[in-house]
């Protein structure tokens, strides 16, 4: 878990996952435990790289990664909600939780995702004007569904059962504290917080995260 919420991002799913099976263990989640040191193993040398700003015309930019997981949970049916943010291409934080209601639609479990990443984006944003900072921020989702829903300043009727909460991001849009744009799913670093991807996958979304030796 140290690993994880310091420097392991790449680490979140899994561990999230075993953490589950504390109290009764079977023996695949032995093997996946074992799996999970071997990995360790190989990249022991891998950290996360901050690079230094050679020149203030340099300008910084923080970007947000958000995604859900549709249904993932067997037993509650719940969404996995997940965000990652980039401060000049390096991870500063990530998140994975539960969301706390049933998503009929994807588009909805997408749009409630992107509501708890706006607000961790604003937490960003007033942070930083606090200490005299204005940095850019720009939010990026897969779902053009969601994203559609936030962009449109009228709520439409198909949408009228989505709690009121969740539309702190369309608010945010009008008011411009941040942007929002389409990125391909397979480019969503967020998605090796999720899900056990192919193999080429997760090098790629590590190297995007800012994860090198």
């Amino acid at each position: 878990m140290y690993l994880v919420t310091c420097t392991h991002v790449d680490l979140d799913f899994v561990v999230s996952f075993l953490s589950q099976f504390f109290s009764h263990p079977l023996l695949c989640h032995y093997t996946t435990v074992k799996r999970v040191f071997r990995y360790l193993a190989r990249t022991c040398t891998t950290f996360l790289v901050h690079t230094r700003r050679l020149s203030m015309d340099i300008p910084l930019l923080i970007t947000g990664y958000s995604d859900t997981y549709y249904a993932s949970c067997r037993d509650t049916h719940y969404c996995i909600s997940g965000y990652v943010f980039l401060l000049n291409g390096c991870a500063i934080f990530w998140l994975l939780k539960n969301q706390n209601s049933v998503s009929i639609p994807t588009t909805e479990s997408e749009y409630m995702a992107l509501a708890t990443t706006g607000r961790q984006a604003l937490w960003y944003i007033n942070g930083l004007s606090q200490l005299s900072f204005t940095i850019p921020v720009e939010l990026k989702a897969n779902n053009t569904s969601s994203s559609n829903v936030a962009k449109n300043p009228i709520n439409h009727p198909k949408t009228k059962y989505i709690d009121i909460s969740y539309h702190f991001t369309k608010e945010q849009l009008i008011l411009k504290s941040y942007t929002l744009s389409y990125v391909p799913t397979g480019e969503n670093l967020t998605d090796i917080l999720m899900k056990g991807l192919l193999s080429v996958l997760p090098k790629r979304h590590t190297q995007g995260l800012g994860l090198t030796e």
